[in-house]
This record gives structure tokens, sequence and C-alpha cells, in this order.
């Protein structure tokens, strides 16, 4: 039998389904790097485990892939598969065509999962250009490349840290990808850390229209709105956790409310000016005249329709969010 006949005999393929392949996530438990940050699939992985089902050497899916571009003696040789299973090099439209053929599937599905894979990539390095200052510095830029790369797990976990939540958001005003990521996790995140961790990095962009959908999301979200206004009051008066959920402004002394009117105007978050407002409208409602001064004082300044709309909800003596 000839070489490329044993190679490519129909008992080959048999091991190999490609739809319980892709439908049921049979990756094997060796993980793909991508940019250096383990836990994503990658095509590496999918390479790896088709030959695996067709049980073949490295050397064997060279030798086929030789012989099925025409030229026997030549690429990709054993290294060249190793390199493409490790996720070094991701192959190109080429040898994605007839590593398509070889391993019996789709050509579709592998380039789907090459294009992911550069995707990924990509996304890693951009993670890595970003600015984080402090002795924290690797750790930030390891988590910021893996939620950067779609890993939402962490964010699903625990409360970002605020440098973190910058970070992302200055990748986000550069990176289409994890700008729509952060849309999509605030829009339909599985848990509510999620949605909250997604709303308060958009709240830090400088783009308009992703600080509208986390001001708008401060309405609808009861809980992401909860720990936020928490957030706030431990970060503005350092309180501990449970004291800053139970935190009112109605009898706040005059320190807390002029704390509260520089928030009113923090340029860099409008979540802080958000919660600031709705705060001093409290205050207003327990009888400062102060607060209501601040409020009427950020009418002029205030360029954000949603705190527009506290401010006057608290100059009115109305508290929605209550």
């Amino acid at each position: 039998m000839p070489r490329l006949a044993w190679l490519c005999t129909a008992d080959s393929f048999a091991s190999v389904d490609r739809f319980d392949y892709w439908s049921t996530g049979a990756v094997s438990a060796r993980r793909g790097h991508v940019g250096g940050h383990p836990g994503r699939v990658v095509i590496g992985d999918v390479i790896r485990d088709l030959r695996l089902a067709q049980k073949r050497t490295q050397a064997q899916l060279a030798a086929l892939l030789c012989e099925l571009s025409g030229n026997p003696e030549g690429t990709p040789g054993r290294d060249q598969v190793k390199r493409w299973e490790t996720g070094r090099v991701i192959p190109g439209k080429y040898w994605v065509g007839l590593l398509a053929l070889a391993l019996g599937v789709p050509r579709a599905d592998l380039e789907k999962e090459a294009h992911a894979t550069r995707e990924q990539r990509r996304t890693a390095r951009s993670a890595h250009g970003v600015a984080v200052p402090g002795p924290r510095r690797a750790e930030l830029l390891d988590m910021l490349a893996s939620v950067a790369g779609g890993d939402e797990s962490w964010l699903s976990r625990s409360i970002g840290p605020y440098d973190f939540s910058v970070a992302m958001a200055n990748l986000a005003d550069r990176d289409q990808g994890t700008k729509r990521r952060l849309v999509r996790w605030l829009d339909d995140g599985s848990t509510s850390m999620l949605r909250g961790n997604a709303q308060s990095t958009l709240f830090k962009t400088h783009q308009s229209d992703l600080v509208e959908r986390a001001e708008q999301s401060m309405g609808r979200d009861e809980e992401t709105r909860r720990r936020c206004m928490r957030c706030f009051t431990r970060r503005a008066f350092g309180l501990s956790w449970p004291d800053a959920s139970q935190y009112t402004a109605l009898a706040a002394p005059p320190a807390e409310i002029r704390s509260l009117g520089q928030l009113l105007h923090d340029p860099h978050d409008p979540s802080n000016r958000w919660c600031a407002a709705v705060f001093l409208g409290e205050a207003v409602e327990g009888g400062s005249g102060a607060a209501r001064a601040l409020l009427v004082g950020a009418l002029r300044t205030e360029s954000s329709r949603e705190n527009l709309r506290a401010i006057g909800l608290g100059l009115n003596g109305e508290r929605p969010w209550s």
C-alpha cells in the first residue's frame, strides 16, 4: 500500500468525530498558553487532541501533511507540528486547510480556532502594553491579560481592585474586543459580581457611549448598584464593609458633605459623581443646605444625562435607589 494511502485509510479517521469533539468540549486537560497565560483553549490543543484520537505521532502527522502538500521530502517536519501544538506558532491558512484534511474535520472549524487564537494573543499583548504602576504591577498585568483574553472567572469571584479597573478601562478604550466583551458582561453576565466589575470598568473609560451604558445599568441592576455604592462609601470614608453597606448621608456631618462635594466633580470616574449625587440627595432630604448648594452648582458643570437625572432627583427629595 502506498505510504499516503496507508496514512489516510478510513480506519485512521474512525475514532475522530468532528461533532462529538466540538460539542462535548473534548479538549485535553493540558491547556494552551496565549501570550504566556494559561487557561485558554487554543488551536494547538485542538490539533493535538485530534492527532491523538487518530493514534498518530507528531512525525506521522508531519509526514501526512508533506504528502498532502505534494512535497514528501519537504516541510512541515515533526518540529513544526510540535510548535503548532505548543502554541509557539499559529498555522497559516495553507496549513490549516491541509490539517483539516489530515485530521478529518471541516476546514471552517479549524480556521475559526486559528482566528480565535490570534485574537486572544493580540489582546493579551495589548494588555501588557497598558501602563500599570505600583508594586503589584506583575500581578495586575497577569490578571489583565487573562481577562482581556476572555477569561471571566476571576471577575466572577471577587471585586476588581480600583487600579485594575482603571488599567482595564484604558485597554477597552483602544481594543474593540475587550470593549465588546465588557459590554456583554455588563448586560448578560452570569453573576452580579461579573456585571459589577464590567460596570466599574466601563465607568472609567473615556468613551461617552460606554459610560452611559454603565450609568443606565445603575438604574436597572439593583445588585450591582448596591455594590457600587458600598464600594464608594468604603473608599470615600474608610468604612468597613458592613458599615459601608449601612451608610446614609441623611445626617452627614459637614466634613462628609465636603468630601461628597469633591467627589461630585471627579473628572475621572462618573460613577463617583453619580454616587456622590445620590448621597447628597439624602443629605438634602435631611435638611442640609450645603448639600443642596453643591447639587445646584453641579447642574452647571455635569455633562452626563444619568448623573444630571440623579442630581435632579436629589434636589426634588426623591430617592428611587434607596
